[in-house]
């Protein structure tokens, strides 16, 4: 597990707020998306009425996911949101579930080309769909499916990479947990 730590060293005030606010808009506008285009497909219990999978397996699964991205990546991220904070979402089965989300950002970007090609390519291995939006210095690139999220994005805006993700939908009521 990639250990996810923060670094402002000599930024200025002016500058943390600016990333800061990007940040926001980047969740606000990820959050929108996701709100619009989630496939929440997990399936109801199995026929032995297990679920498929609980709050704390979500949980595991959505900070393996998003410690796999930004090893890949590289750098100093720091956790803005998550994996504690839970919604609701609709099972298969029609009941009602909850699902983790978890956002991480990193105050520098790289090669922008070469790191939207590094998580296209590993969620396309982890049997994820990839969409990709934006401009070209600018992108968002989001993978749905496989086994270990419903969703994660890598988004960049000026001097700030974002990463967010949406575990698994599990039984649960999103208020309680």
């Amino acid at each position: 597990m990639v250990d996810i730590e923060y670094d402002d060293g000599d930024v200025s005030t002016g500058t943390r707020h600016r990333r800061l606010a990007a940040a926001l808009l980047m969740l606000t506008l990820f959050s929108g998306a996701v709100a619009g285009c989630a496939q929440h497909t997990t399936p109801g219990p199995q026929s032995d009425g297990t679920p498929v999978v609980d709050s704390e397996s979500a949980q595991q699964r959505i900070v393996e996911v998003v410690d796999d991205a930004t090893e890949r990546l590289g750098g100093d991220w720091r956790v803005r949101s998550g994996p504690d904070y839970a919604e609701a979402c609709e099972l298969r089965n029609g009941d009602r579930g909850a699902e983790w989300t978890f956002f991480v950002t990193r105050a520098q970007i790289g090669d922008v080309a070469a790191d939207v090609a590094k998580v296209e390519a590993r969620w396309r291995e982890q049997g994820m769909s990839v969409d990709r939006w934006g401009t070209k210095t600018e992108p968002t690139v989001v993978g749905r499916g496989g086994d270990r999220t419903d969703s994660i994005s890598f988004s960049v805006a000026p001097d700030l990479y974002v990463i967010q993700s949406v575990s698994l939908c599990f039984p649960g009521d999103a208020d309680e947990l």
